[in-house]
C-alpha cells in the first residue's frame, strides 16, 4: 500500500473565499456570537464583574507560572538565540534571579495573548526581526487585536491558517499578513474556525439575563425603596374635582428630606405606601446566574464563600479540575510559542533541519508555601543544603536582619555529609565544621547510612546514623554541666537581637489595637510565623551544637574502654522540633506580656502604649533569669539528652546503663536516691529519664543535671 500524498476531502463545506465566516454561521446559532460580530459582544462581556474575575483567574495563574526554554538536544548557540529572542531563561542553566533584556518582553506577550484569546477566542502577534552581522534576531511581537482583523484566510482542505487581513479594502485573496509572520492563538479551534472559541461563550445566556435582572432590580429599588405617596380622601367626605386635582399635585410633589413636609387639601391625608404582596427574588436569581457563569468556566470555587454549604475537600476537588484545564491551556500556549516563534527564529538562522528548543511551563495553579516546617524537612532529609543564597532569601522574605559579617559560621545543615576536619581534597588543612565553637566540633565521616542497628534489641530513637569521632578525652559531669552553662550564656547573649523583630511586631499590634479602641484584641496578640521560625532556627542551631558536644562526649567515654559505637545526627530532628516548640512558647509569653502591659496603659495615647510594651519586652529579652532563661535552659537540657541518646542507642548488645547525678549541695533528695541506679536496657533507663533529667527531680526534669550513662567497663570485660 502506498502512502497517501493527496487529500480527497475537505475540512469545511464552505469553499468560498469567506469560508471562515460561513463556517462559523453554520456552527454558531446566536447571530451576535458569529464572527466578526462576536468581537463586539465579547468586548462588552469581558467588563462584567463576574466575567472579569473569571478572566483574571484563568490568566493570572498562567502568568505567574514559570516559563523557560528547554534546550535539551539542541546546540548551545541555537538555545541562546531563541532564549534571547523570547526574553526567557534557559531551564537548568540560567540562575533563578537572572533576566534577559534582549528580544521581546515575554511578560507583555503572555499577558496579551492569554487575556485576549480567553476573551475573544483568538489573537495574533506579527513577528519582526532585525538582521545584525548575518544573524536574524527577533525584536518585536506586535499585537494584532481581534477588532482589527477583517478576514482570516484558511485552507478549506487542510484547515491550515494562511494568514489574516486587517485592511478592510484589501481585495486580494492573498492574506495581508501571511501565517509565516504570525504567532496566532486560537482557543479551542474546530476545523477552519481559526477565530477560536471564547472562554466567555458558555456564559453568554447567563450574562444576558443577568444584565436584564440588574436593570430590573435597580428600577425596583429606585421606584419602590422610598414608597409611593398616596392622597386619600377621608371617609364621608365628598371632594370636588378641584380638590382631587390639588391632592394629586401635592402627592406628586412630595419629596423625602430632613425638613420636608406637605400640606394637604381639606379632607385629604397623605399615606406612603410600599409594595403589597410578594415579589420575585431577583437577587437570588442573580446569585444563581453568577453560579452558572462560574460553573461554565470550571470555577465553581468562586461561590464557596457565599453558598450555604461546602467543605474544604469539595473546594480542593473544584481546584483540581480547574488546574487540569489550566495545564492543558498552558501546554497549548507553549506549543504555539515553540512552533510559531522559536521554530521560525531557528529557521531564519540555521535552516529547517535544525532541532528547535521548546518553550516549557511549570508550577501552574499552585506555589508551595515555604514554612519553617518545610525548610526543616528539606534540610533534615538532605534534599536541600544550607548556603548563603538560601539564608539571604529567608532573611529577605521574612524581613529578618542581615547577617553580621563578624559572626561565626553557622552550623551545617542536617543531612549534609561533611569532610574530615584535618584535611581537604588537596591535602591542606581543612576548614572548621561551621560550628560556633571549633573545639566542640563533632566530625561526621562521609559514609553510607547503615541499614541495621548495631543492637536490634534496643529501640531506635533518632534513626540510623554515621560514625562519630570521639572527643579528646571522656567528659566528667562537671564538664557536661559547664557545656550546658556556656551554651545557655551564649543563647542569652544572642537573644535580645533575635527577639527584636518579635518585640517590634507585638508592640505595633498593641498600638494598633489601642488606636482602634479594640481592647479585646489585646488578648489576641500573636507573633507571625516568620518571626517564630527565625527564632526557632537560632535556637535549633544552638541546641544542635550542644547535642553534638554531648554525642562526642559519649563516644569518648566508649572509646576510653575500647568500645566503638556509631551515632546518628546527634538527635538534630528532635532538637529542632524542641526548638520550634520553645520558640512558640516564648512568643506566646511575649504576646501575653504585651497584651497585659498595653491594657494597663490603655488610657494613654497609642505611641505611649507602644513604648511601654517595648520597654517591658526588652526587659524580658535581657533578663538573665525568668521565663526566657528557663525555656532556653530546658531546650539545652533536652539537646544534651538527645545528643547522648543518639550514641547510647548504638551501644553494643549487653551494655547496661546507670543514673548519673552531679554530687554537690544542690542535689535534691530524689536525685540523690536514684544516683547509681542500674538499668539492664536503655528502654528501662528512659522511663526515669524520658526527656532530659530525672522525672522525679524536685526542681523539675528541665532543671535536673542528671543524665543516663553507659557502663562501658562491663562491656569491655
Amino acid at each position: 500500500m502506498s502512502a497517501p500524498t493527496r487529500l480527497r476531502g475537505h475540512v469545511s463545506d464552505a469553499l468560498s473565499g469567506y469560508a471562515d465566516i460561513l463556517d462559523d454561521i453554520t456552527t454558531e446559532y446566536i447571530p451576535d456570537l458569529t464572527w466578526p460580530l462576536s468581537v463586539q459582544t465579547y468586548a462588552q462581556m469581558r467588563h462584567e464583574s463576574r466575567l472579569s474575575s473569571v478572566l483574571d483567574g484563568w490568566t493570572l495563574q498562567l502568568r505567574r507560572a514559570q516559563w523557560q526554554v528547554d534546550g535539551r538536544g539542541c546546540r548551545p548557540e541555537v538555545v541562546k538565540l531563541v532564549a534571547d529572542g523570547l526574553g526567557l531563561l534557559v531551564a537548568g542553566q540560567d540562575p533563578a534571579g537572572a533576566a534577559r533584556l534582549q528580544g521581546v518582553s515575554w511578560n507583555d506577550y503572555l499577558r496579551t495573548s492569554l487575556r485576549t484569546s480567553a476573551a475573544f477566542g483568538h489573537v495574533g502577534h506579527e513577528l519582526q526581526a532585525e538582521v545584525v552581522d548575518g544573524t536574524a534576531h527577533l525584536v518585536a511581537l506586535a499585537d494584532r487585536m481581534p477588532w482589527t482583523i477583517s478576514r482570516i484566510h484558511v485552507d478549506p482542505k487542510r484547515g491550515t491558517l494562511l494568514g489574516v487581513t486587517q485592511d478592510g479594502v484589501h481585495r486580494d485573496d492573498r492574506p495581508q499578513i501571511p501565517a509565516s509572520q504570525l504567532a496566532w492563538h486560537a482557543r479551542e479551534r474546530e476545523g477552519i474556525a481559526w477565530q477560536g472559541r471564547s472562554l466567555l461563550r458558555a456564559s453568554y445566556p447567563a450574562w444576558l439575563l443577568k444584565r436584564e435582572m440588574l436593570r430590573t432590580n435597580s428600577i425596583a429599588h429606585r421606584r419602590w425603596a422610598a414608597g409611593i405617596p398616596v392622597a386619600q380622601a377621608r371617609p364621608g367626605s365628598n371632594p370636588s374635582p378641584g380638590q382631587m386635582a390639588e391632592a394629586q399635585r401635592m402627592a406628586s410633589a412630595a419629596r423625602a428630606g430632613d425638613v420636608a413636609g406637605v400640606a394637604m387639601p381639606q379632607d385629604f391625608e397623605l399615606v406612603i405606601q410600599g409594595i403589597a404582596g410578594q415579589l420575585p427574588d431577583t437577587l437570588g436569581f442573580i446569585r444563581f446566574l453568577n453560579q452558572e457563569i462560574a460553573g461554565a468556566a470550571l470555577m465553581p470555587h468562586l461561590d464557596l464563600g457565599t453558598s450555604q454549604s461546602g467543605s474544604r475537600a469539595l473546594g480542593e476537588s473544584f481546584i483540581d479540575s480547574w488546574t487540569l484545564a489550566l495545564e492543558a491551556w498552558a501546554t497549548e500556549t507553549a506549543d504555539v510559542a515553540t512552533r510559531q516563534i522559536a521554530a521560525r527564529i531557528v529557521e531564519w538562522n540555521f535552516g529547517s533541519d535544525e532541532p528547535v528548543p521548546s518553550v516549557v511551563v511549570s508550577g501552574i495553579g499552585s506555589r508551595r508555601e515555604v514554612t519553617s516546617e518545610s525548610l526543616n524537612s528539606l534540610l533534615s532529609s538532605g534534599a536541600l543544603s544550607a548556603d548563603p543564597a538560601l539564608e539571604a532569601w529567608i532573611r529577605r522574605e521574612w524581613r529578618l536582619p542581615e547577617r553580621d559579617p563578624d559572626a561565626p559560621k553557622p552550623l551545617n545543615a542536617t543531612g549534609v555529609d561533611l569532610a574530615k576536619p584535618d584535611s581537604t581534597a588537596d591535602g591542606e588543612q581543612g576548614d572548621d565544621w561551621g560550628l560556633l565553637d571549633d573545639e566542640a566540633a563533632v566530625p561526621v565521616k562521609a559514609a553510607q547510612r547503615s541499614r541495621r542497628r548495631s543492637n536490634p534489641d534496643q529501640m531506635s530513637l533518632f534513626g540510623d546514623g554515621h560514625p562519630v569521632q570521639a572527643a579528646a578525652r571522656p567528659e566528667t559531669p562537671e564538664q557536661i554541666q559547664a557545656q550546658w552553662e556556656a551554651a545557655r550564656a551564649e543563647l542569652l547573649a544572642a537573644w535580645p537581637k533575635t527577639a527584636a523583630p518579635l518585640v517590634t511586631e507585638l508592640a505595633a499590634q498593641a498600638e494598633t489595637a489601642v488606636a482602634d479602641g479594640d481592647l479585646p484584641r489585646l488578648g489576641q496578640l500573636a507573633a507571625s510565623a516568620g518571626v517564630i521560625a527565625a527564632q526557632a532556627a537560632m535556637l535549633g542551631k544552638g541546641g544542635t551544637k550542644l547535642a553534638r558536644q554531648a554525642a562526642a562526649g559519649v563516644v569518648a567515654e566508649a572509646a576510653a574502654h575500647d568500645v566503638i559505637v556509631r551515632a546518628g545526627d546527634a538527635g538534630a530532628a528532635k532538637v529542632n522540633a524542641t526548638a520550634e516548640a520553645v520558640a512558640h512558647i516564648i512568643a506566646a509569653g511575649y504576646a501575653s506580656g504585651a497584651g497585659r502591659i498595653a491594657l494597663q496603659h490603655a488610657g494613654a495615647d497609642p505611641e505611649s502604649v507602644r513604648d511601654a510594651v517595648e520597654r517591658h519586652l526588652d526587659a524580658l529579652s535581657t533578663a538573665q533569669r525568668g521565663m526566657v532563661a528557663d525555656q532556653l535552659g530546658a531546650l539545652l537540657s533536652a539537646a544534651q539528652h538527645a545528643g547522648r541518646l543518639s550514641v547510647l542507642e548504638r551501644a553494643p548488645k549487653g551494655t547496661t546503663f546507670r543514673a548519673s547525678e552531679w554530687a554537690d549541695e544542690k542535689r535534691c533528695d530524689a536525685c540523690d536516691a536514684v544516683h547509681g541506679k542500674t538499668y539492664r536496657t536503655l528502654r528501662a533507663a528512659l522511663i526515669d529519664y524520658p526527656a532530659s533529667g530525672y522525672r522525679n527531680c524536685e526542681g523539675g526534669p528541665g532543671r535536673c543535671r542528671g543524665h543516663i550513662a553507659a557502663d562501658w567497663t562491663a562491656k569491655a570485660r
